[in-house]
């Protein structure tokens, strides 16, 4: 058996009303994080300057983050059958690896800290949201 055959035996044994279930959860704690906890903080740390959001920059953009979530739950619907600890792991190296691209992004260890608390943080809790309903 190749290991695209084992890939895929793994994909078909994915719940998927549970993993459209964490998607939605995922997708909205995404949309409470960025815009009603840290939408304030996200724009100043970020230097993001707020224009006109038109209705087609809207709906590419969170098409987009849809797109990336669901390969996102995906990584931890597949990974969470073959061991809990590799998706706890590779959870883990996700949020290290999103910690290390902000590190030199920042002069100001107050920014670089909330910058870390609110990148990391959405990527650590979506990644606990998909493992822990794979795990249904």
């Amino acid at each position: 058996m190749s290991s695209c055959d084992i890939l895929f035996q793994y994909i078909a044994e994915i719940n998927w009303l549970w993993y459209a279930v964490a998607s939605v959860v995922s997708f909205a704690i995404g949309g409470i994080w960025y815009s009603l906890l840290f939408a304030k903080a996200w724009l100043r740390v970020f230097r993001i300057k707020m224009g006109t959001v038109t209705a087609v920059t809207f709906i590419r953009t969170m098409s987009l983050q849809l797109a990336a979530t669901l390969l996102y739950g995906l990584v931890f619907f597949v990974l969470t059958k073959i061991s809990v600890c590799l998706a706890i792991l590779t959870l883990v190296g996700f949020c290290s690896w999103e910690k290390g691209n902000l590190n030199f992004d920042f002069s100001n260890m107050k920014d670089f800290f909330m910058a870390v608390v609110i990148r990391v943080g959405y990527t650590f809790v979506a990644g606990i949201v998909f493992i822990l309903f794979a795990l249904i």
